[in-house]
């Protein structure tokens, strides 16, 4: 993994620091950003200390982007979160005839490429694999989807995409079939990375049922071009702006609550799903054997509302969605409804399979950066629900505004924000616990954060 340069000289006292490579994917380890031996990181992986890391002062992320994560308080073995960030070039694929072409024509190679920048949080659960496998592949399956339509976004000038991928759009009837359907260059966008999220789950999918291994993992993706971010999310993390006066939040979280009607309307289309065990509808607790015959409150799949039905012996089953707050869950075992992997997770117990329910396509949201101005203090925070499951928005907000305003001249203001806020989530152990600076419990969970001035629009340090 780690590779020294060999010494000639015998009597040197000191090696060469290691280089940096890209682990092998059966071994795990951290992102690679921050070039840990693997040594390091099972030195830093204390779950009674839980240490916070960063990349070292020498390596700078691309945009000069912060980045910190500290492992969780026992809840697993090993930090389950996975991070990436990342210049991807996108190319235009030619012919041999094309390229000739474009020889003979002295063409600038310049617009044959598009410099894009990717950043990538995955949070595993079940083990750390589905993680590894999606922070290493993710983007390889995101830069495929876009150079297959290169030729739409390598053109400032296309309004609508063609019917025909490779076809110029001409003013005539295919043009406004695309209008009609409000189809822009950004819709063509959104369904590649979303491809690209079905393409991975799939590779996810061989990988674990080739090295017979089970897990699953949240994906959150930010991927910038063109002066747009592009936020892909499939799961409970979450990106939020954090702008002058203003939280502009960038994705929403995919839970068993949220998703709610989604997986009761599946439920009500393939009833088979459920096996004898469980039943589609909510209630506000479970039926029990005297409600039955009974007027009860219930919820449907078309139902944001509540109703009354009257209770049946079939009711007595469990919920398909069913618990309180953050303990509710998909079939009782898991409580996000979208990410990566989970092809073999099944009901404890039964042979019920839950991936049926849950999907691996994001919701990708968009958000221009040219269309606003923006500070030295604003920036962008992309993190795992570790961090949010004890502050809110904010919360964070007022902990960069505070921050940053304090840390005016400091070159590495941004890692410094992203380890502060990775330790007020984290807290301090007190009576054989972690808690917050009030006294409450604090986060439990692996905690990564990345932290992405906007000012810099694209610059790297």
């Amino acid at each position: 993994m780690f590779k020294r340069l060999r010494v000639r000289s015998p009597a040197a006292k000191r090696s060469p620091a290691p280089v940096c490579e890209e682990p092998p994917e059966n071994v795990y380890h951290r992102p690679h950003f921050l070039h840990q031996s693997p040594g390091e990181t099972s030195l830093n992986s204390g779950q009674m200390t839980r240490p916070v890391l960063f990349p070292p002062r020498n390596k700078n992320l691309p945009w000069c982007t912060g980045y910190a994560e500290v492992i969780n308080a026992g809840k697993s073995l090993s930090n389950e979160d996975q991070a990436t960030c990342r210049p991807v070039i996108l190319k235009k694929r030619t012919s041999i005839d094309e390229d000739w072409v474009s020889l003979c024509q002295n063409e600038d190679k310049q617009t044959q490429e598009i410099m894009a920048t990717y950043w990538g949080l995955f949070d595993g659960h079940g083990g750390p694999t589905a993680a590894i496998q999606a922070s290493k592949h993710l983007h390889h399956c995101i830069k495929d989807q876009l150079e297959d339509i290169f030729d739409i976004i390598g053109n400032p000038t296309a309004a609508t995409p063609p019917m025909r991928l490779g076809e110029q759009n001409s003013n005539g009837r295919e043009t406004s079939y695309s209008k009609d359907k409000k189809i822009c260059v950004e819709s063509v966008v959104k369904g590649a990375l979303e491809i690209a999220f079905k393409k991975c789950d799939e590779q996810i999918g061989d990988y674990l049922a080739s090295h017979n291994q089970t897990g699953g993992c949240t994906a959150l993706v930010l991927l910038h071009f063109q002066g747009k971010f592009f936020v892909a999310s499939a799961g409970d993390s979450r990106a939020i702006v954090v702008q002058k006066n203003d939280v502009l939040p960038l994705s929403n979280e995919f839970t068993a609550i949220t998703e709610r009607q989604r997986i009761q309307h599946l439920a009500f289309l393939k009833p088979e799903l459920l096996g004898e065990e469980f039943s589609r509808y909510e209630f506000p607790r479970r039926v029990k054997r005297n409600d039955v015959g009974k007027k009860v409150l219930y919820r449907d799949y078309f139902m944001s509302g509540w109703g009354y039905k009257t209770a049946e012996e079939d009711d007595l089953k469990y919920p398909v969605v069913h618990g309180d707050g953050r303990q509710t869950r998909v079939m009782g075992t898991i409580a996000v409804t979208r990410g990566l992997g989970d092809h073999k997770l099944l009901v404890y117990d039964t042979d019920l399979c839950i991936k049926p329910f849950l999907s691996c396509i994001p919701e990708v949201t968009v958000f221009d950066l040219e269309q606003e101005e923006f500070g030295l203090n604003d920036v962008l925070i992309m993190a795992t629900d570790g961090l949010w499951d004890v502050m809110s928005n904010k919360d964070v907000a007022d902990a960069v505004k505070n921050f940053l305003e304090d840390q005016k001249h400091e070159a590495r203001r941004y890692t410094m924000l992203a380890q502060y806020l990775v330790v007020k989530a984290r807290g301090f152990p007190f009576n054989n616990n972690w808690t917050l600076e009030d006294g409450s419990f604090a986060s439990h969970d692996d905690i990564s954060v990345f932290v992405i001035p906007l000012h810099n629009q694209g610059g790297t340090a």
